[in-house]
């Protein structure tokens, strides 16, 4: 990010430029952090789901027939 270059010897354009690299930085390491809690802990996400858990019912479950 930094150039090196005495900040007195940029153009207002590069200094700009380089102001807006710094922020654009800063907003991608805050929305890095803000992610969801559960990919921060496990690693999974809330769409991250086996059949099993899906939330849909075994055929045998639905007929009302013995286990």
């Amino acid at each position: 990010m930094h150039n090196g270059i005495d900040p007195g010897r940029l153009s207002p354009a590069e200094r700009l430029a380089e102001i807006a690299e710094i922020l654009a930085a800063g907003l991608i390491r805050l929305k890095s952090r803000q992610s969801s809690p559960l990919s921060a802990d496990s690693g999974e996400s809330s769409l991250d789901y086996t059949a099993h858990r899906s939330g849909h019912a075994d055929a045998r479950e639905t007929d009302g027939g013995p286990d």
